[in-house]
């Protein structure tokens, strides 16, 4: 077939270049020409490359949700694609990781947390969302366990050595700085000590929809219950780790209707799952994967329940900055990466292959796609690039982040209205501009909290020093002020904020200067102190 095709292509192009005196070209529409046709042999002989027999997906433990969500890859892959994946068994999501960045597998399984890192350092890159997973706190009601502050102390299974359970459990634990007696066991072992009351609690991090083994121990085991996570502990993780976490409640009823289990909404974390490649893996093998999964969304709905009703292209990307080139193709033309005539060949004979080149096939066409795809794979690599960049910043300057992104947002902005994207593209990258908009504004907002909750104690501790030794009080509020002005001089507090900080410390001044005993002493100090801060207002 290919050996016809190439044949058939140069004399296509010979004969347009060659047979100017019939064709009555000129030099330049015969080059034209030639280009066309041989761009297009380029293009079609490029297309006719075999695509991979199989590909290696590490996954985790059998009958776990990682390895049956492994088996519903496999099969949409192979049925759409004729692709075959061998699904090869792990201990969980650094295992799997391990295994990617060890060059022993194409493709991992892993939970967001787990691999953030190693995706900003570049050593991997996304494919698509497969699943949110909850983190589920389960304790025994006979430990008296109310919220997840009073795991401090407890006897906790934290996951077995490899999962990512077991990342998950020492993150929080350190975020949250609680001490643990900490047991590695696997799952079955974790709820056997559990039954015989030799641990407290444990933690699971798992889908919902898809966590068989949870719903089969709680419906089992009355005595257990889902520990709910307080929603300021959420937040502080959630800005802590951006991109890795996002709030959201295990409703009442989840795992049993009779009895509701659990008996009420649980506010928790949750996490993603991610299937990764590394960033050498061919496009055009990732390319086959990703279009596998898109155009089988749905049978992916028992694993993530939102693609059932949801728009799949929008959740298998959501929160992913990090995406493999190939995959990001896909989700840009919503289309088989294996070009529709290519596919038409395949299943024809040679001469009808002739004729359908002959007549449908355009090299014009071709090169606009392949430029515009370049073109737009560009603008999403300097988005991304510009990202990291002020990701970096957003600890140290919020604000300055903030500028930054809303500049780039109304560039993209500009750029779609002049036309110089499409609307897929420009949907793609406002998703990523937005999703970083909202980081700043909750890390703003938190560090805002913050500052207001740090001039109060240092208020306190300046009315205090004030009954003791009012010039060096005097100082004290001085040196705030001072800092205040700074702040807002490098941008680092908005100007709301720094009048509200000023207004503390003058009704500070003014509560003090109302409640003075009358001591001469203070009341020179104090009024000092008040004119100092009302000037600094204005």
């Amino acid at each position: 077939m290919r050996r016809f095709l190439k044949h058939w292509i140069l004399n296509f192009g010979l004969c347009i270049g060659g047979e100017s005196s019939r064709l009555r070209l000129s030099h330049r529409s015969r080059y034209s020409a030639v280009a066309l046709s041989m761009t297009a042999g380029i293009f079609l002989l490029a297309g006719c490359n075999r695509s991979p027999n199989s590909i290696t997906l590490s996954s985790g433990v059998s009958g776990g949700y990682y390895n049956r969500l492994a088996q519903q890859i496999a099969t949409s892959t192979n049925r759409t694609v004729n692709v075959e994946v061998q699904n090869l068994k792990s201990e969980g999501s650094i295992e799997n990781l391990n295994r990617l960045l060890d060059r022993q597998v194409d493709f991992a399984l892993v939970q967001l947390d787990v691999v953030s890192e190693a995706m900003q350092q570049g050593k991997v890159q996304a494919i698509a969302v497969l699943a949110n997973e909850p983190i589920h706190i389960i304790a025994s009601r006979e430990a008296k366990i109310r919220t997840f502050s009073d795991l401090e102390g407890k006897r906790v299974g934290i996951g077995a050595p490899g999962s990512g359970i077991r990342y998950t459990s020492d993150s929080i634990a350190k975020a949250f700085n609680l001490d643990l007696q900490k047991d590695s066991s696997n799952f079955e072992e974790a709820f056997r000590k559990l039954s015989n009351r030799q641990l407290d609690a444990t933690i699971y991090v798992g889908s919902m929809g898809a966590s068989q083994r949870i719903r089969q121990q709680l419906v089992a085991k009355p005595f257990l219950q889902i520990i709910p996570i307080q929603p300021n502990l959420v937040n502080y993780l959630i800005n802590r780790e951006p991109g890795s976490y996002q709030p959201i409640s295990i409703p009442e009823g989840s795992y049993s209707a009779r009895p509701n289990i659990p008996d009420r909404d649980i506010p928790t974390l949750a996490t993603s799952t991610v299937l990764i490649t590394r960033p050498d893996v061919s496009e055009k093998t990732v390319g086959l994967l990703t279009w596998s999964i898109l155009y089988n969304s749905r049978q992916f709905s028992f694993f993530y329940p939102e693609l059932q009703t949801g728009e799949a292209r929008a959740l298998l990307q959501k929160n992913l900055l990090y995406i493999h080139p190939g995959a990001q193709s896909v989700y840009a033309q919503n289309a088989d990466p294996r070009d529709a005539w290519i596919r038409y060949l395949e299943s024809n004979s040679d001469l009808q292959a002739g004729i359908f080149i002959l007549l449908a096939t355009s090299g014009i066409g071709l090169i606009i796609r392949r430029w515009n795809r370049d073109r737009c794979k560009k603008l999403l690599a300097s988005t991304i690039s510009r990202l990291n960049e002020l990701n970096q910043l957003l600890p140290e300057n919020a604000q300055q982040a903030l500028a930054g992104i809303e500049d780039l947002s109304q560039e993209h902005r500009l750029m779609f209205i002049d036309g110089s994207i499409t609307p897929d593209i420009y949907e793609q990258v406002q998703h990523k501009t937005q999703t970083f908009t909202e980081q700043c504004r909750n890390t703003i907002k938190q560090q805002h909290k913050q500052l207001v909750l740090d001039t109060l104690l240092i208020l306190d501790d300046w009315q205090a020093a004030l009954q003791i030794d009012p010039e060096s009080a005097l100082q004290k509020l001085t040196s705030l002020k001072q800092q205040y002005r700074e702040m807002l001089i490098h941008d680092q507090v908005e100007i709301q904020a720094y009048i509200e900080l000023m207004e503390l410390t003058l009704l500070s001044v003014m509560s003090l200067t109302h409640r003075n005993d009358g001591r001469p002493e203070n009341s020179t100090v104090l009024s000092e102190s008040l004119s100092s801060s009302q000037s600094n207002l204005k």
